[in-house]
């Protein structure tokens, strides 16, 4: 890896870290008056030194009485700064080049954060919901079911019923569906240019390389949003792991969201691999993840050797 794409890679990891402060800080706004928990607090203060070049103009444009806008201004701006960056990276800084960058730039906001952002938060709300009353005042819960419940109202008359799993297929396919038109769209008008082989391949999507087949880049999409769940899964039952570790007080509200979001999993893990407690050690739940994983991998590999 040369220098050039371990600073692509650098200003993408960055942008990704400012994108979710800032969207942090624009959901949260309406439950402030409940207080500042640690990490709203933090993302608070973090975001006042990402707005404040940017706060004079985004007011300016646009002003509500409700709802500041300045995260979703800056955001856009951190957004246009990394695919200039990108560009940058890529080499001489050609108009096509850096519109190719910035282009990569705003697909990664909707692929890599928006898109499984949002399923991850629908699930997390599918979980807490019959615990809502225990949550009250809890910032990043009220966040959480905030942002649930304004995309099912959205999609409504696209829900077979309000039963858990029937929401949540729900909007997997929906999801799956907008983000591969989103990436179909959006790469079309390069096609299969030669101005993308300056560009790191970490950065390139893989549909890109499919265009031709629609098929196949739905098929990826879906199999790569299956695949970024259950990694998220995976690192809220690590946080759960260690947060078991580290003292942490388990009637905490914090502790106990988390394993409210996980339960399910180590139920169902407990009770069909029940060899996998050794102790105090329990290996069930990283079963049952790997398997959904592995069984996705191989599918992956089957749909890009079918599509060539």
């Amino acid at each position: 890896m040369g220098t050039a794409d371990f600073l692509a890679l650098l200003f993408r990891f960055v942008g990704d870290i400012l994108t979710l402060i800032l969207l942090y800080d624009f959901f949260v706004q309406p439950f402030r008056f409940y207080g500042m928990d640690p990490l709203t607090r933090f993302v608070w203060m973090a975001a006042r030194k990402i707005c404040a070049p940017f706060e004079a103009v985004s007011r300016k444009i646009i002003r509500l009485p409700d709802r500041d806008l300045t995260p979703l201004f800056t955001l856009v701006m951190v957004v246009v700064i990394r695919g200039l960056l990108y560009g940058v990276c890529a080499g001489p800084s050609h108009p096509i080049i850096l519109f190719i960058g910035m282009t990569l730039s705003f697909q990664e906001l909707f692929t890599r954060l928006l898109v499984p952002g949002l399923l991850f938060v629908l699930y997390a709300d599918i979980q807490l919901s019959r615990h809502q009353e225990t949550f009250v005042g809890n910032v990043l819960a009220m966040l959480v079911h905030d942002v649930a419940k304004r995309f099912i109202v959205t999609i409504r008359r696209l829900l077979p019923s309000y039963r858990p799993l029937h929401v949540f297929i729900t909007a997997f396919v929906l999801l799956g569906l907008f983000e591969w038109l989103f990436l179909v769209v959006t790469l079309l008008p390069f096609g299969k240019s030669s101005s993308f082989n300056a560009f790191s391949p970490d950065l390139i999507p893989e549909a890109l390389y499919w265009l031709d087949s629609s098929v196949v880049v739905y098929l990826l999409v879906n199999v790569r949003l299956a695949q970024t769940f259950l990694f998220g899964i995976f690192i809220l039952v690590l946080m759960n792991v260690l947060s078991g570790f580290s003292g942490l007080d388990p009637y905490d509200r914090f502790s106990i969201m988390l394993g409210l979001v996980i339960s399910p999993w180590l139920v169902l893990s407990r009770r069909l691999f029940r060899f996998a407690r050794i102790g105090m050690f329990d290996f069930s739940i990283a079963i049952l993840l790997f398997i959904p994983y592995f069984v996705l991998a191989i599918l992956e590999a089957l749909i890009t050797r079918g599509g060539t």
